[in-house]
């Protein structure tokens, strides 16, 4: 009973032990982790981020849209056989071969048309010689009848079978002249001048009135639809130029006119479709090219600003930029309209007088403190600070600032701040100078 007793206190033992060292390695490890992970206190920093800065203000800018757009060609016609069943004898031309109208382009086998002409041509001369016949008999009982060597009813019988002689005699021309017309009908010809682009049979084929042999277009003359929004539906006149250029022919402008603007909206789009006429005499333009296509309805006042001011988020169509307010950055997203000529139309974001950051932005972060270095009129740098125009400094201020600062149109040679590099630590204690303080 005492080893039972003993061996059970035994177990109890090692039991409680495992425990405390368990429970000892864990606050050993949770305290270990606190230190590793312990936050260090921040370090608070007070120098400013040199920028330079523009006003924001409104101007003049040409009021254009671009637009995407399709070629089509100016005419597009595709040539039906009009007689069935005929053997296609023979096919002139191919693809790309440049026609005029009313070339002969392809011709049908006319060796069945060719005997029933011949059969028309001799009904009528059977009718016609018939015709004599009764003409003659005509006359010769008209003289009996005026000599009373006649009756009336004969004269009048013969009168009826020569009127029916002369009315199958102009049946068998009517006939014969039916056939002329199908027999030049089985030579096809070009209905418009153009380029042919497509051949859907070859000769020996047999002719259907509903499948074409050819596909003639216009091309020294072309359509350029494109698809303008519906805020700018007043704004296009019929007649208005345009400019665009396409991707086969980089580097290179070309022009047209607004030839129709078609009355109704897509209400699907809430688009308006133009037509623009193309001159294309050397056929550098193909239809199914796409065309960029800009159009300038005149001008418009606008706010706007430099394009270096503005940031362009990675991965996205959008962009934002930093204004200063009471010495802090602040970061502003926006919305732009008409990019040109290195200036950006403002939409939303920024509002006019606002100071917007044109250099040393890529450096900001929103609320941080900056320094304002911008230049003159005399392309010199001047150090004032964003507090400037609301706190002014005294004139020994002044003083003190231009002893001490020698500045230079490339160089700012103080602490070695240039124009192209300004980083935080070339910033003496100096800067608070231009705060007024």
């Amino acid at each position: 009973m005492e080893k039972l007793k003993r061996k059970k206190k035994g177990k109890w033992i090692g039991f409680i032990t495992t425990l405390c060292i368990i429970i000892f390695l864990t606050l050993t490890a949770v305290n270990i982790w606190k230190i590793k992970n312990r936050k260090q206190p921040e370090v608070v920093n007070h120098k400013k981020i040199p920028v330079q800065i523009c006003i924001v203000k409104r101007k003049k800018i040409n009021d254009y849209m671009e637009v995407t757009g399709d070629f089509l060609p100016f005419q597009c016609v595709k040539i039906y056989p009009r007689i069935p069943g005929e053997i296609i004898e023979k096919i002139m031309v191919h693809r790309g071969d440049f026609v005029k109208k009313g070339q002969l382009i392809a011709r049908l086998e006319k060796s069945r048309i060719k005997a029933q002409m011949d059969r028309a041509k001799a009904q009528v001369e059977l009718a016609a010689a018939n015709r004599d016949v009764l003409q003659k008999d005509f006359f010769r009982i008209k003289s009996l009848f005026k000599h009373k060597a006649a009756s009336r009813q004969k004269l009048d019988h013969v009168s009826a079978e020569l009127k029916a002689a002369e009315a199958r005699v102009k049946e068998a021309k009517a006939a014969f002249k039916e056939l002329k017309v199908i027999y030049k009908e089985h030579d096809i010809f070009a209905t418009i001048s153009g380029v042919v682009t497509d051949r859907y049979l070859d000769p020996g084929s047999f002719s259907n009135p509903v499948v074409p042999i050819l596909r003639i277009a216009e091309e020294k003359r072309l359509k350029l639809l494109a698809d303008v929004s519906e805020s700018a539906f007043y704004k296009i006149k019929k007649g208005m130029k345009i400019t665009f250029y396409t991707d086969a022919c980089p580097g290179k402008i070309f022009s047209g006119k607004i030839f129709m603007i078609y009355p109704d909206l897509n209400p699907g789009t809430r688009t308006v479709k133009l037509e623009i006429h193309v001159p294309n005499d050397k056929l550098v333009l193909r239809p199914g090219m796409f065309a960029h296509v800009r159009v300038n309805p005149g001008e418009k006042t606008a706010l706007a600003v430099p394009l270096d001011g503005l940031i362009k988020m990675s991965g996205t169509g959008s962009y934002y930029a930093f204004t200063i307010d009471h010495g802090k950055a602040r970061l502003k997203n926006l919305k732009t309209g008409i990019i040109q000529n290195n200036s950006a139309e403002i939409l939303s974001g920024l509002k006019q007088g606002d100071q917007l950051v044109i250099k040393g932005q890529r450096e900001l972060k929103d609320g941080v403190s900056v320094k304002v270095v911008n230049r003159n009129k005399n392309n010199k740098i001047s150090t004032d600070s964003i507090n400037a125009d609301s706190v002014k400094p005294d004139n020994n201020i002044k003083d003190s600032v231009s002893q001490n600062i020698n500045i230079t149109e490339n160089n700012i040679t103080e602490n070695n701040i240039t124009d192209n590099n300004i980083t935080d630590n070339n910033i003496t204690d100096k800067s608070s100078i231009g705060d007024g303080k």
